[in-house]
């Protein structure tokens, strides 16, 4: 892997084409015989928005180091309506009981990021409904946060949203943040079974 990486290593922003660098929705569609496209037809729309975030907010070497082990986890990943809005829910649900109790955590606020991190899995739309009502009296001042949860309230599809998911991560500011949101993306992937002869990368 490390060979691949230093071969072939993932670059911020979309690219002209091959020659000129790959971001890493971009290697997907290279990796799936598709081409040049950063989305890969492929690859689950909920899960491209949410890795292209992270692919131009990540420093190099974060990017190579988190995101590029992911890549061939994204081929073949496109799933139905249902499992998209699934994906979306467990971003919404590492938010609100991941990123924000650490928040509050480095605040001296255990207390309040307990009672965050002992709210229900956010599975369903009505769970969402509930963690917005704990996070105005608990989080009021992130706004970002409210702009995600209003989102999927809306009905807005998982991939109009997921990226403020990212850009969240990125504010807070959060050690090993990056590492976190490569986690998400494996547990996001898991949520539907990869089909029978799905790309394994070597």
């Amino acid at each position: 892997m490390q060979r691949l990486i230093e071969q072939y290593p993932l670059q911020r922003g979309s690219h002209p084409s091959r020659d000129d660098g790959m971001c890493a929705m971009e290697m997907v569609a290279w990796l799936a015989g598709e081409a040049h496209s950063d989305e890969p037809q492929c690859a689950c729309p909920v899960l491209a928005a949410m890795v292209r975030a992270c692919n131009d907010v990540m420093s190099d070497e974060a990017r190579n180091q988190h995101l590029r082990p992911l890549v061939p986890q994204l081929v073949h990943s496109r799933r139905t309506a249902a499992v998209e809005r699934a994906r979306g829910l467990i971003a919404i649900d590492f938010m609100v009981r991941g990123l924000l109790p650490r928040w509050l955590e480095r605040r001296g606020r255990r207390d309040d990021a307990q009672v965050l991190r002992q709210l229900a899995p956010i599975e369903r739309l009505e769970d969402v409904r509930a963690a917005r009502r704990v996070l105005d009296a608990f989080v009021p001042q992130q706004r970002a946060a409210f702009w995600v949860i209003d989102r999927a309230l809306e009905g807005q599809p998982a991939p109009r949203y997921v990226a403020g998911v990212v850009q969240l991560a990125r504010s807070l500011n959060l050690g090993g943040v990056w590492a976190e949101m490569a986690a998400l993306a494996e547990r996001m992937v898991r949520a539907a079974p990869r089909p029978s002869g799905a790309f394994a990368f070597e």
